[in-house]
């Protein structure tokens, strides 16, 4: 029954979506708008993003991508780093991405860090780069290189100039069958170096700013499979060399990684054979933070059947977090974006699979900035820009001022959003929010109900304790009243059996 609940609501949303939501400002969309309601159904919906433009290595003046594979923005100067890995270069632009403000970075020199014996080969390359990260430091911007096939982390200043190169640890820690092949990374306040190397499943590789190899951090949990209880059992009943031989279970890797302002580290897990930490907030301990909130089973992604037709099974591959702690998501396997609020309830999906404008054949990366989502195309050799549309830009206000604590000022938003779409059950989450911060939980109640259980509850709660609070006076003389009726017709019964009992005796 559950299944074709699920297949009728996907094909009523379907003919729904196509109709019922759009307009003219939509018209040119490539892809029709919708989202999930809290039984996790689809339900048609207004765009949050549409095209702004789509942007090629020729526009810019620097000739075609070759797999273009990574995009990362820096907040503060608003330079754009594109890792274009068949071309084995970074290319630096902004958001014009005009041939004037564009430079590219192919070249780089040993600095006077490093031993003589590097200051005689004082040039390098690329060799199939696959991402890039830019923090500042000491008033120095610097650029940190996952220099996937020659096996290290390359970090060097705007001019090219190499001040460290992150490789091998030779620790006993690092395994010998462990690859350096480092995919992605991420840096800290402190310049602590985390690298993404995909073959290895016991977290992230840690380096301290001056190379040395710290450790492991921010490990995927043992997903509770059939196997992994299988191997429990196993262990108890077979001796070590025998079980030593088994196939033994272990975490999956880590797929990608960003860094918030605050220091909070985020991770990936991009496979369809996992369930497990596919999204991860570490804190500086490496310890989750969503799992401490109690977000242990948000399903990210697509849900199954959500057309009624198909079979969907997200993979999510990058996450980037925006300056109003939204989190956006990448899902490959059916080329959309996800964005959830900071507390991970799903905001808008956009993109999709094709050839126009707004789809992709092979999404590799996604950022921020001022508002814009940049996704990168590997297939295609682009950068598709998408921009918030009225109504994503109401619904953005609306969170902006609630996360704020401007609970009075984010309710008339959140109302416009709900008169513009009906079925945007975030906003009915908000102004539940709302008005339960406020102390109005009858109010709340309505906007939970039927949108989210938890909220419901929590408001009902607080609503009960105030009722009996506010009629504590009435329930106290209730109470007396029934205790005297009690006691007055327990007396009156026991007269009348006493009566019964004299009448008796007389007989």
């Amino acid at each position: 029954m559950q299944l074709v609940k699920r297949i009728a609501a996907g094909a009523l949303a379907a003919v729904m979506a196509v109709g019922a939501v759009s307009s003219s400002v939509f018209a040119d969309e490539a892809y029709n708008g919708y989202n999930y309601d809290w039984w996790g159904d689809p339900v048609p919906s207004q765009n949050g993003y549409i095209v702004d433009t789509v942007i090629s290595g020729t526009d810019m003046g620097v000739g075609n991508f070759n797999s273009l594979n990574d995009i990362f923005v820096d907040n503060e100067t608003g330079l754009i780093y594109l890792t274009d890995k068949g071309n084995n270069r970074i290319v630096i632009t902004d958001e014009s991405f005009s041939a004037e403000n564009t430079k590219v970075l192919d070249t780089f020199r040993y600095g006077t860090e490093f031993p003589e014996s590097k200051s005689v080969i004082k040039q390098t390359t690329l060799k199939n780069p696959n991402a890039t990260f830019v923090t500042h430091y000491n008033d120095k911007t610097l650029i940190y290189i996952a220099d996937y096939d020659n096996d290290r982390v390359l970090a060097c200043y705007e001019d090219g100039t190499i001040f460290m190169e992150y490789t091998r640890p030779s620790s006993d820690l690092f395994a010998a069958e462990y690859t350096f092949k480092p995919s992605n990374m991420c840096v800290d306040n402190a310049l602590n170096v985390y690298v993404v190397i995909k073959s290895i499943t016991t977290g992230m590789v840690q380096f301290s700013s001056n190379g040395n190899f710290n450790g492991y951090y921010g490990a995927n949990r043992v997903e509770k499979t059939a196997e992994v209880i299988a191997n429990t059992f196993w262990k108890l009943v077979m001796s070590r060399e025998q079980y030593r031989k088994m196939a033994r279970s272990v975490a999956v890797e880590i797929g990608n990684v960003d860094i918030d302002d605050e220091g909070f580290i985020y991770t990936v897990t991009g496979t369809k054979n996992s369930e497990t930490d596919i999204l991860k907030k570490l804190n500086p301990a490496g310890e989750n933070v969503y799992t401490n909130m109690g977000y242990d089973n948000i399903v990210f992604g697509d849900v199954t059947y959500y057309d009624g037709k198909n079979n969907y099974s997200s993979v999510i591959s990058d996450v980037d977090i925006d300056q109003n702690r939204n989190v956006f998501l990448l899902d490959t396997a059916e080329k959309r974006v996800f964005q959830y609020s900071d507390e991970l309830d799903l905001e808008f999906i956009f993109g999709g699979d094709g050839y126009q404008k707004g789809l992709f054949l092979s999404p590799t990366a996604l950022e921020n900035l001022n508002g814009k989502v940049y996704v990168t195309d590997g297939r295609k050799n682009s950068i598709t820009v998408f921009k918030l549309t009225e109504f994503g830009e109401l619904v953005q206000e609306a969170v902006a001022l609630f996360n704020r604590g401007l609970y009075d000022a984010a309710k008339a938003p959140f109302e416009e959003v709900i008169k513009r779409d009906s079925n945007y059950w975030f906003a009915y989450i908000g102004l539940g929010n709302a008005y339960y911060t406020q102390g109005d939980y009858e109010t709340a109640m309505d906007y939970f109900y039927m949108h989210s259980r938890g909220g419901y509850n929590r408001a009902f709660k607080e609503y009960r304790i105030n009722f009996v609070r506010a009629n504590f006076n009435v329930f106290i003389i209730v109470i007396v009243a029934v205790i005297i009726v009690l006691v007055v017709i327990t007396q009156i019964r026991k007269r009348i059996k006493k009566k019964k009992s004299k009448a008796g005796g007389k007989k």
